[in-house]
């Protein structure tokens, strides 16, 4: 029977979840009503009540819709990672493979030892670290980077959807406070922020207006609580809570929990492998060159393609690329996706602004703003905001599990009005005013 953790004047848990109805414990008092959402908002109305409980997680009334009412009831009888999982563990040295294999089935080229890249820095960098000798042994360190790994998936699935509404001209639909809890949460809270929900409702105010297309199949296929994907995505999202919450131990049952978790992320991201089929690119600086006697305006194109580490730009310096365009130019310094796996092609194209996206200023290429400007790509994504001032932490920082509970090598910032020591910061904070009026 779940506990209630809220507190007020009544405590309201969902105890259970029937095809046709719910079974509730309202300040210690079992009711039952009908499995309708305007039945279960009704009652929580009545009672003054904004918030409810389902398994470990606490939901505002005024986020709950349609489209993610049977994904929350559920919960309550979730049993744990789905038994077809379970009977077909990945050992640690097929994990690679099997993400190589779903590439290929797709008719994604793959190059020798580079499976990775096809997922993006947001992404790719966690299952680097799964390869490496820490990322082997059995301890919750290498837990983190495999749950760190699926909070850095549906974290970017969210910043697509979510710059996409922010951006478009026509009215879309963002007022559930989803939206603007998720701008308005600080840093600290950041790490249990709700980002399933945030996917789900994200794609229901896109409709069929999403840029990535496939996440409408994919956030449909979620939202099936029959499906594995369902029950795979509450077992990677509450393992990760546990470990937060320092629930779990480095003790014998260690190494099946390891391996429980690899299986269930190397599905998750087999889901996930349409996320080959764009490129994520900084667009550093856009300059124009002109010529004598020319009738066409040459844009000179500075960027640097976010996939695959550069390991052969470590080498000579460069990590950024030059390409002329003709007549057109895109978003200067912003980090964009492309449709596509040609760059070049997709540079072509840019008269077709369908193409592509900006994903900044949610998610940024810092070097481009820094008072010192560095050659390597800084990537930081948007992590919650204190007051006026807007946070920013570098995509592959760890988790702190266990102590101490900070870690030297993670990096952040804060962005405030005036910026003394990096004034370029200035200008990105107008641009985070700017596009997140509606939600503050």
């Amino acid at each position: 029977m779940n506990s209630s953790t809220i507190e007020g004047n009544h405590n309201i848990v969902i105890q259970n979840v029937t095809d046709s109805t719910i079974t509730l414990n309202v300040s210690g008092e079992i009711q039952e009503i009908a499995r309708k959402l305007d039945v279960f908002l009704d009652l929580l109305k009545n009672l003054s009540e904004k918030n409810f409980q389902t398994a470990d997680k606490i939901y505002n009334i005024g986020t709950i819709n349609n489209a993610n009412f049977d994904f929350i009831l559920k919960q309550t009888n979730f049993q744990g990672l789905p038994n077809e999982l379970k009977e077909h563990l990945l050992t640690e040295s097929g994990w690679g493979l099997s993400l190589k294999q779903e590439l290929i089935s797709q008719k994604i080229a793959v190059r020798n030892n580079r499976t990775f890249e096809h997922y993006g820095w947001l992404i790719e960098v966690f299952l680097q670290k799964m390869s490496t000798e820490v990322g082997k042994a059995s301890t919750l360190r290498a837990l983190s980077f495999m749950t760190e790994a699926y909070q850095a998936s549906i974290y970017y699935l969210c910043m697509i959807q979510l710059a996409q509404l922010l951006q478009q001209k026509e009215a879309v639909n963002i007022t559930n406070p989803i939206f603007s809890d998720f701008i308005k949460t600080p840093p600290e809270n950041q790490a249990l922020f709700d980002y399933q929900q945030l996917l789900l409702l994200g794609a229901e105010a896109l409709g069929a207006n999403n840029f990535v297309t496939e996440i409408t199949d994919f956030v449909t296929e979620l939202q099936d609580t029959e499906n594995d994907l369902y029950g795979v995505a509450l077992y990677l999202d509450k393992i990760r809570r546990q470990l937060i919450n320092n629930q779990l131990q480095e003790n014998n049952s260690l190494q099946q929990l390891l391996e429980e978790y690899r299986t269930a992320l190397i599905f998750w991201l087999r889901k996930l492998v349409f996320i080959a089929r764009y490129r994520l690119v900084s667009m550093k600086e856009i300059n124009i060159q002109y010529r004598l006697g020319a009738t066409a305006k040459e844009f000179i194109h500075y960027y640097g393609e976010l996939h695959g580490v550069y390991e052969g730009a470590a080498v000579d310096g460069e990590d950024y690329t030059t390409f002329s365009v003709k007549d057109f130019f895109t978003y200067n310094h912003s980090v964009l996706l492309f449709k596509g796996t040609n760059i070049d092609a997709s540079l072509n194209t840019l008269y077709n602004n369908k193409n592509y996206i900006s994903l900044s200023p949610l998610i940024i290429d810092q070097s481009v703003f820094s008072a010192k400007m560095t050659q390597t790509p800084e990537i930081f994504n948007f992590c919650g905001m204190s007051g006026r001032s807007y946070h920013f932490a570098q995509y592959k920082n760890e988790l702190p599990v266990g102590e101490p509970k900070t870690i030297a090598s993670n990096k952040s910032f804060l962005v405030k009005k005036e910026n003394l020591n990096q004034p370029k910061w200035n200008e990105l904070f107008e641009h985070l005013e700017l596009l997140l009026k509606p939600l503050i």
